[in-house]
Order: C-alpha cells, then structure tokens, then sequence
C-alpha cells in the first residue's frame, strides 16, 4: 500500500525545519555576544605611557587647610615630564611617599592634585607660630622676668609649668571661735603660689621662635605658649593677679603633679605647726584649756567658751 502525504504533514515538516535553523541562529548569536563580551572585558583600556614619564607627589584624599600632612596623605601619581610644571615634587629613585614631604598646609588641595612644597607653612619668624599650633591650641603671651624663666636656658620647643604667686588675704569673724581664727593663721598670711598649668610647649621667646645651636643664652621678657582655649583664659586671668613663673621639664617629663594642695608663706614654714602640736600636748597631760573659762556659783561649776 502507497503512503499518501497530504498538504498537511508537509506543512508541519517544513515547520519543523524553520524552527530548527532560527534556533540554530540565535544560539549561533548568543555564543559570539557571550564571546566578544568575554574577549572585550577581559582587556583594560589604559591611557599610553610616555617614555619621558616621571613620577610626582599628589594628595591621596582632600587636604584641608592647616592640616599637619601624615601617613597615607600622599601618593606618587605618574606624570609626562614635558607637562611637568614649577615646584613639582618628584619621585627620586624608591622614595617612599610619605617621606617626600612634611608640615602643615596652607592651602587646602584636592584628591590628586599635585602637591608643591611652596604650600607648606615655613619655620619663618611671621608664621611659626601659626605653623606650630595645633587644632583647638591658641598661643599666648606671658611677660616674665629673668629668674622666672631659668635664667635664660628655656627655649622654643621646651615644655614648662606655670607658676602663680599672688597675694591673699582672708578676713575671719571676731565673733567666730578661737580655733577658727588659729586655723586661718596657722595656713595663710598674705602670700599663695600655686601650678596652674602643667606641660606646656614654648613656641617663642621675645620675637624669635628658634634657637640656632650658635645662639648665646639670652633674658626673654616675654615668653609665647601653646595652650587650649580654657588654658589661655587662666593665663589672662593669672597675669593680672600676680607672678607668673615658668618651671622647665625634662625631655620626656609628661607626668602630672597629683599634690593640688595649695602652698602659702604660713604653710611654707612647720614652725606653726610644732607650737601647736605642743600647745595639745600640754593642754592634754596637765588638763589646762585656756580657751574656756569656768565659773563657779557655790556648788554649780558652769565651762564657758572664750571668743
């Protein structure tokens, strides 16, 4: 018997061919998208190289004004050697970064912007002061004679206590009791002298604010701290209530004085001290109290303070 393909079967045939090339094109199509992405993805576009290029000093992030360059503050960018501009900082041999460069800025400079020496503040007499002071730290001045700076041998760079003596006085009620007004004599009569700062830097003595190692010891009059806000109200204050005296440190000396007691010219002596230890001695071994009074009304004995 003879097979008999209609119109229909070979229609569906023909279907089925269609659909096996279009399938096979667009599998063709997927396999070369997935590999021109893979061949272009795979390469770096990099800007050429210059065979005369060097290597300069660039901000590593933003650099804000007066700020003290430190680590991971500068990188070395590479740069075409005939676009290299005055005051560039260029990369000698392995020279590491970070050493390329220190102090403070006086301009702020942009993340990869170029950085040159002329924008550090320099140890020069107008702006040391400024280059020296580090943020929340105001300088101020002190006037301060010869022996109340060492004699001369404190120096820009010197760390120093400060010292007030001022007069006090302390009036004590007539009507208060004996050992009251004891105790006030017994620890001031007119003079106090207290630290009120600890471990100060010196900026500048007089109008210099560096010492050369040829320099002769010379008498400052006035003397320029670094101090925190509050500390430069102390020292306005102090100076208008009496001495101010510099104590100098030792290199490295940044321990804090824990005696807060405050020194007097009646507590400067013990002589005080010993008469009155012996004057309780001697009340308590012969029964003696010269502060009381007794009073005697037949049999009645009646102990009466003395003011």
């Amino acid at each position: 018997m003879q097979n008999i393909t209609g119109p229909e079967t070979g229609l569906k045939k023909m279907n089925k061919n269609i659909l096996i090339v279009l399938g096979g094109a667009i599998l063709a199509a997927v396999l070369v998208a997935v590999l021109v992405q893979v061949t272009l993805g795979g390469k770096k576009t990099t800007a050429p190289v210059s065979e005369n290029a060097v290597e300069i000093l660039v901000a590593a992030k933003d650099l804000r004004k007066g700020h003290e360059l430190e680590e991971g503050d500068m990188r070395w960018k590479s740069w075409d050697e005939d676009a290299l501009f005055k005051g560039a900082i260029i990369r000698e041999e392995d020279e590491v970064a970070d050493d390329a460069l220190s102090g403070r800025l006086d301009r702020s400079f942009g993340s990869g912007e170029a950085l040159v020496k002329r924008a550090i503040l320099k140890d020069s007499k107008g702006n040391y002061v400024v280059a020296r002071l580090k943020e929340g730290e105001r300088a101020i001045s002190i006037k301060v004679s010869a022996e109340d700076m060492v004699a001369g041998f404190i120096a820009p760079g010197n760390f120093v206590d400060v010292i007030l003596t001022y007069k006090y006085r302390m009036t004590v009620n007539k009507e208060e009791m004996p050992q009251i007004r004891d105790m006030v004599k017994m620890n001031v009569e007119k003079l106090a002298v207290e630290t009120i700062l600890q471990n100060v830097r010196v900026l500048a003595i007089d109008q210099k604010a560096e010492k050369k190692k040829d320099d002769k010891i010379k008498i400052g009059k006035t003397v320029t701290l670094a101090v925190s806000i509050r500390a430069a109200e102390t020292l306005a204050l102090a100076s208008e209530m009496g001495t101010l005296t510099l104590a100098m440190r030792g290199v490295g000396d940044d321990v804090k004085n824990k005696d807060v007691a405050t020194l007097t010219d009646a507590r400067l002596t013990t002589i005080d001290d010993e008469i009155h230890a012996e004057s309780l001695r001697l009340r308590k071994e012969t029964g003696v109290n010269l502060n009381t009074v007794k009073v005697y009304n037949g049999a009645q004995v009646q102990t009466f303070p003395v003011h």
